[in-house]
C-alpha cells in the first residue's frame, strides 16, 4: 500500500501536469487570437477598398446578394472546418453590418442610395 504522502505527491503532480496543460491551451488561444486579429485588419482594409470603389460603379454599401452569398459561403466553410454554424452566422453577421456602417461612414455623401443592385456604368 502507498502512504498518505506518496498519495498526495501523485495528485499534486497530476495537478501540475492539468495546470500545464492549461498554460498551453490558453497560449495556443492567446497565438490564434492575435492571427485572428490580423486576418480581420486585412478584411477591413478590403472593405475601405471597397468603399473607395462602389460609389465609382454606383453600388451602395448594402447589397443584399452579396449578403447572402457570403454568409452561404461561410456557412458551407464552416461546415467544412468542423465549426458551429450558430458562432459562424453571429460573428458574420455582426462582420457584415459592421462592414455596411464603415462603408456608408467612408463614402459619406458620395454612398449610393438604392437595393444594392448595381446599374451598369453608362460609356
Amino acid at each position: 500500500m502507498t502512504s498518505r504522502g506518496e498519495a498526495d505527491a501523485k495528485h499534486s503532480s497530476s495537478r501540475q501536469e492539468w495546470r500545464d496543460e492549461m498554460s498551453s491551451v490558453r497560449a495556443a488561444i492567446d497565438a490564434l487570437d492575435d492571427k485572428i486579429v490580423a486576418l480581420l485588419a486585412e478584411r477591413q482594409r478590403q472593405v475601405e477598398r471597397a468603399a473607395a470603389v462602389k460609389p465609382r460603379l454606383g453600388i451602395p454599401a448594402r447589397v443584399p446578394d452579396r449578403i447572402d452569398e457570403v454568409l452561404d459561403r461561410v456557412a458551407a466553410a464552416s461546415r467544412r472546418e468542423g465549426l458551429s454554424s450558430e458562432l459562424a452566422q453571429s460573428l458574420w453577421s455582426a462582420l457584415i453590418e459592421w462592414a455596411i456602417a464603415h462603408e456608408e461612414r467612408l463614402m459619406g455623401d458620395r454612398a449610393p442610395r438604392g437595393d444594392g443592385e448595381a446599374k451598369p456604368p453608362k460609356v
